[in-house]
C-alpha cells in the first residue's frame, strides 16, 4: 500500500507542476501546430475562379445579347404555349359555328331495301279447306272460284331513292345553346390573354434575374480580388513572423466562403439563361442574355386606388369566370326548354321504279308479263315533337348548370380578392424597394470605404485583422442587398403591369400580330429564322 501511495503522490505533484508551466508548453505546441497547419493548400482558389469564368464564357459564346423589348417580341412570336391556347380558341369557335348552324334546314337522303338491285318473290296459296265441300266441282284441285292450289313467282329490278327535308323553325333550345357557346368562346379568348400576360411576366422576371445574377457575379469577383490581395499580404507577413496562422486562415476561410457564394451565383446565372431560352422557345444550341446591365426598369405612375380599380375592371381571370357563369346559365335554360315542343316544316319525296314481272304461275314463261312501273310520292307540311316527360332528367341537368353558374360567380368574387391582394403587395413592394435601393447603395458605399480604411489601418499596424474581415463581410452583404433591392423593384414594376392587366410597351400589338399569324400562317412576313 505504501508503494502505491507513493506512486499516486508523485503523479499528483507532476500534474500540478505541469499546470504551472502551461503557458510555455502551450506556446511551444502552438508554434509546432502553426508549422503543420500553415502548409500550402492543395487547392488554388484562382483555378476555381478561372473554371467559373470558363463556364460563364461558354454561356456567352452560345448567346446573343438582346434587350428586354426584343425578348418580349421573340417570346410572343415563338412560344408554343400561345399556340396551344389558340388551339383551344379555335375549338370553341367551331363549337359556336356548330350551334349557329342549327338554324339551317336539314336534308337527309333515304332509300328502300335495297336502294338499287334485284328482288325475287314467290307466292303460294293452298285453299285446302275447300276440298270436297258441297257445290264444288268434281276435281279435287278446283273450286267454283278457281284452283285450290296456286303458286306464282315475281322478279323485278328496283330503284327506290328517297329524301327528307326538315327545318325546325321553332326550337326554343337553339338560341340558349348559341349564347352558351359564345360565352365559352369569350372565356377562352380571355384565358388566352392570361397566358400571354403570364408569359410576358415570366420573361421580364427571368431577364431581370439574369441581370441581377451578373451584377452579383461582378461584385463578388471584386470582393474576391480584395480578399486575394489581403491573403497574399498576410502570407508574406506570416513568413517573417508578423502575422499568425489565425490571421491567415481567417482570411482564407472568408475567401473560400465568398468563392462558394460566387459558385452559387454562377449556377443561378446558368439556370436563368436556360429558363429565358425556354420562354423564348430558342433552338437547343442557342441562348440569350441581356444586352444591358442591371438598372431600374422605369416606374409606375398610377396611384394604388387607380391601379386596383383598373385591375378589377380589366383582369381576364375575373371576366373569364363571369363568362363561364353566363355560359352555364344559358345551358341550364336550354335544358329546361327541352320540355317545350319543337315545330318543324317537313317535306318528303320518294321514287319506286320496278322493271320485271309479278304474279306469274311458277310453271309459265313470263315473257308477256314483263312490265315497267314508276311511282312518285311527295309530302309537305308542319310537324312537331314534344317531350312531355323524361323522368326529370333535363330538370336535374338544368339545376346542375345553375349551380355551376353560381360557383363560377363565386370564383370571380374570390379572384377579385386575390387581384386586390396582388396589386397591393406589388405596390407596397415597389415603394419599399425604392427605399431599399437608396439604403443599400449607401450601405455599399460605406462598406466599401470601411474595408479600405480597415485594410489601411491594418497595414499601418494600428488595426486588427478581425476588423478587416468584418468590413469585407459587410461589403459582400451590402452588395447582395443592393442587387436584391434593384431586382425587387424591377419585379414589382413587372408585376404591376401583369396584375393590373396593362400591356407593357408594344406587347399588345405584338400579340395581335401573333394571333394573325396563327390564324393565317401564310400571312406571316417573318419566320423562325429571325430568332437570335
Amino acid at each position: 500500500m505504501s508503494i502505491r501511495h507513493s506512486f499516486l503522490t508523485t503523479a499528483t505533484v507532476l500534474q500540478l507542476a505541469s499546470f504551472f508551466v502551461v503557458p510555455q508548453s502551450f506556446a511551444q505546441a502552438t508554434q509546432s501546430n502553426e508549422l503543420l497547419i500553415s502548409q500550402p493548400a492543395n487547392t488554388d482558389s484562382t483555378n476555381l475562379v478561372n473554371e467559373l469564368e470558363r463556364l460563364q464564357n461558354i454561356v456567352k459564346q452560345n448567346s446573343v445579347s438582346i434587350s428586354l423589348d426584343e425578348a418580349i417580341v421573340i417570346g410572343i412570336t415563338n412560344n408554343p404555349e400561345l399556340l396551344q391556347a389558340f388551339g383551344v380558341i379555335q375549338q370553341y369557335e367551331w363549337s359556336l359555328i356548330a350551334a349557329q348552324r342549327r338554324w339551317y334546314p336539314q336534308l337527309q337522303l333515304s332509300n328502300g331495301s335495297p336502294f338499287i338491285g334485284y328482288s325475287w318473290g314467290t307466292f303460294v296459296k293452298n285453299q285446302y279447306g275447300l276440298r270436297g265441300s258441297n257445290g264444288s266441282s268434281g276435281s279435287l284441285n278446283y273450286t267454283d272460284s278457281g284452283p285450290l292450289y296456286n303458286a306464282a313467282k315475281s322478279q323485278s329490278f328496283q330503284l327506290q331513292p328517297g329524301a327528307t327535308v326538315s327545318w325546325n323553325f321553332i326550337d326554343l333550345t337553339r338560341q340558349p345553346d348559341i349564347n352558351a357557346a359564345y360565352e365559352s368562346l369569350k372565356q377562352q379568348k380571355l384565358l388566352f390573354n392570361v397566358s400571354a400576360r403570364s408569359l410576358i411576366l415570366n420573361l421580364q422576371q427571368s431577364y431581370y434575374g439574369i441581370q441581377s445574377g451578373q451584377q452579383l457575379i461582378d461584385s463578388f469577383k471584386q470582393i474576391y480580388e480584395i480578399n486575394k490581395q489581403q491573403l497574399k499580404m498576410l502570407e508574406a507577413q506570416k513568413s517573417i513572423g508578423m502575422a499568425s496562422v489565425l490571421d491567415v486562415e481567417q482570411t482564407r476561410s472568408q475567401l473560400f466562403t465568398q468563392l462558394s457564394q460566387l459558385v452559387n451565383y454562377t449556377q443561378q446565372y446558368i439556370k436563368q439563361t436556360a429558363q429565358l431560352a425556354e420562354y423564348l422557345a430558342l433552338p437547343p444550341e442557342k441562348l440569350a442574355i441581356p444586352s444591358d446591365p442591371a438598372a431600374l426598369a422605369g416606374g409606375w405612375s398610377e396611384t394604388l386606388q387607380d391601379t386596383v380599380k383598373d385591375a378589377l375592371q380589366q383582369r381576364e381571370e375575373i371576366l373569364a369566370s363571369l363568362a363561364a357563369a353566363e355560359s352555364a346559365q344559358w345551358r341550364g335554360i336550354s335544358a329546361i326548354r327541352n320540355y317545350l315542343p319543337v315545330f318543324q316544316l317537313m317535306g318528303t319525296g320518294s321514287l319506286l321504279s320496278t322493271n320485271g314481272y309479278s304474279n306469274v304461275p311458277v310453271d309459265d314463261d313470263p315473257v308477256s308479263d314483263y312490265h315497267w312501273t314508276r311511282t312518285w310520292t311527295a309530302n309537305l307540311g308542319i310537324g312537331f315533337t314534344w317531350s312531355l316527360f323524361d323522368g326529370g332528367i333535363n330538370a336535374a341537368n338544368a339545376q346542375s348548370f345553375y349551380a355551376q353558374s353560381r360557383q363560377q360567380k363565386a370564383q370571380a368574387a374570390d379572384t377579385a380578392l386575390t387581384v386586390i391582394r396582388q396589386v397591393r403587395s406589388s405596390f407596397s413592394e415597389l415603394q419599399t424597394s425604392r427605399v431599399a435601393i437608396t439604403s443599400a447603395q449607401r450601405a455599399y458605399e460605406s462598406a466599401k470605404i470601411a474595408q479600405e480604411v480597415a485594410r489601411m489601418r491594418w497595414a499601418a499596424g494600428v488595426g486588427e485583422i478581425t476588423s478587416v474581415v468584418q468590413t469585407i463581410q459587410q461589403l459582400s452583404i451590402a452588395a447582395q442587398h443592393s442587387s436584391q433591392a434593384m431586382l425587387d423593384y424591377n419585379n414589382a414594376v413587372a408585376q404591376l403591369y401583369r396584375y393590373s392587366a396593362t400591356w407593357p410597351g408594344s406587347s399588345e400589338k405584338d400579340l395581335q400580330m401573333r394571333l394573325k399569324t396563327m390564324r393565317n400562317p401564310a400571312s406571316n412576313p417573318k419566320n423562325a429564322s429571325d430568332n437570335p
